[in-house]
């Protein structure tokens, strides 16, 4: 596939499991893993061997940079993305024929409920500097979670996720694509906690989970409105707002 010409309709999918890992990747990484994500077709198997190239004049025109600076994130980026690690509970686990794991193990039964699979995104990343291009191969446990999808997936834009620089916008554009196609085209409606759970909003102190930005106000303001202007202005959507439509009295 020539990324030259992708458009603002090209698109990229995947599993919801992975989309917590996906979005905490460097900036660079999350870049050249969705730019090789498009050439895949997510609805058929992946052949064997398969490489994905992508060049510096690529990645400048997708991320909308110059080419320099795409040649040094090229190769920052092949890096991360070489090292990045991709945590799954192991009950949430999927086959290579996008099952979820029967949660048992042949030798010591059931698994413990904190149990979590590491494992890594890419098998190798090749970086050419002369040449200024970076070859990548997926690793095959990451296939059934960009491949062959059916259901219970993620669809997102590729120039909007990659012109998204920053995180937290980028993890909230993604959430939102992910009410999106799950069907809820217009609006939904969300608990506070809910959404900081599906944000990873929170940290654990003592054993115990405690969310950030505890007052609403604080949360609408610091993160929400900050992080909805900045969608509205890089992404296709261009008209997201959020409304209070309850109040739970604590």
């Amino acid at each position: 596939m020539n990324l030259l010409s992708v458009t603002k309709k090209t698109k990229i999918r995947h599993r919801n499991e992975i989309n917590s890992t996906f979005s905490s990747l460097p900036l660079s990484a999350r870049r050249i893993l969705f730019m090789a994500m498009a050439q895949i077709d997510s609805r058929e198997e992946l052949s064997e061997g398969a490489t994905f190239r992508i060049t510096a004049r690529e990645y400048a025109f997708i991320a909308n940079i110059d080419v320099t600076g795409a040649y040094r994130q090229l190769k920052e980026g092949a890096e991360e993305l070489q090292a990045s690690v991709i945590r799954i509970p192991r009950n949430k686990l999927l086959t290579a024929q996008g099952n979820q794991s029967s949660g048992y193990t042949k030798k010591r039964g059931k698994l413990p409920s904190d149990a979590v699979r590491l494992m890594n995104l890419t098998a190798f990343c090749d970086y050419v500097e002369s040449e200024g291009y970076i070859d990548i191969a997926f690793s095959h446990v990451i296939e059934p979670y960009i491949t062959m999808l059916k259901d219970s997936y993620t669809t997102q834009v590729l120039i909007s996720s990659v012109r998204l620089a920053d995180q937290n916008s980028n993890m909230l554009y993604q959430f939102i694509r992910k009410q999106y196609s799950s069907g809820k085209k217009t609006f939904f409606d969300i608990g506070v906690d809910v959404l900081k759970d599906e944000l990873e909003l929170f940290k654990i102190d003592n054993g115990e989970k405690v969310y950030l930005y505890q007052n609403f106000k604080d949360f609408n303001k610091v993160f929400l409105q900050k992080n909805i202007e900045k969608i509205n202005q890089y992404t296709e959507i261009n008209h997201l707002e959020v409304k209070i439509v309850e109040r739970v009295a604590r």
